[in-house]
């Protein structure tokens, strides 16, 4: 297994999978059409952000806090803002990608691929926690 903080969003492999985002994301809030060096850097950052988000999730995960954890929801709830870049999930669509974390084959992968095994059912029910407390 690769360290937590080791990059873990491969675009080419994530495209290969069909669980790419990057390159999709909204334009809200760009004032005008972006010139493809910002497409790049807003991507690059997006990218960045989930290594960031998906490596504290890991660490939360392999130190034993608690997905209901204040500490767990506060990197949720960065995991929400994060999808937000591409969709504003409501309460029954985020339950839904929480679901298909753990049940669909490709994301359950992706999930664990340089992460510890059990990861995707963490990342779920933390995310069903977040859902009932902070979405409509």
């Amino acid at each position: 297994m690769q360290p937590f903080g080791s990059p873990g969003l491969d675009q080419a492999e994530a495209v290969d999978d069909g669980t790419a985002l990057i390159g999709n994301f909204t334009t809200a809030g760009v004032d005008g059409p972006m010139t493809p060096e910002q497409r790049k850097a807003i991507a690059q950052q997006i990218g960045e952000d989930w290594n960031r988000i998906s490596a504290a999730i890991a660490e939360l995960f392999a130190t034993g806090v608690p997905g209901n954890d204040p500490r767990t929801q506060q990197v949720i709830h960065d995991h929400y803002r994060w999808l937000c870049h591409f969709w504003t999930p409501d309460r029954a669509s985020y339950l839904r990608l929480a679901e298909m974390y753990v049940n669909q084959p490709k994301f359950h992968r992706r999930i664990e691929r340089r992460k510890p095994k059990g990861m995707a059912a963490y990342l779920r029910d933390a995310m069903i926690t977040y859902a009932w407390a902070k979405l409509r």
